[in-house]
């Protein structure tokens, strides 16, 4: 257990883990200018609302394309493995 303080990863990540949550911390409440057609329609938001929702859309982003891919690579596996049983008959 004393190893992992006396590693050099450990205390790097550890600086760099508090200095975001620094920025964040310091940037939270600041007001953001979203543009939705620029000129015409934009809108303020806080910093915390747009992390909020970019953390929710990438959550449900990750999930879809997770479930996509195991979806494809099953399907290719069910045609790979009839294809391999259809090349072991052998005719009598």
């Amino acid at each position: 257990m004393f190893q992992f303080w006396k590693s050099p990863k450990f205390w790097v990540s550890a600086i760099v883990i508090l200095w975001l949550l620094y920025l964040i911390d310091g940037n939270l409440e600041q007001p953001v200018e979203i543009y939705i057609i620029p000129h015409f329609l934009h809108r303020t938001v806080r910093v915390a609302a747009v992390m909020a929702a970019s953390a929710i859309v990438g959550s449900i982003l990750t999930i879809v394309v997770q479930f996509a891919w195991r979806r494809r690579a099953s399907k290719n596996a069910s045609i790979s493995a009839a294809a391999a049983a259809s090349s072991t008959k052998t005719v009598a």
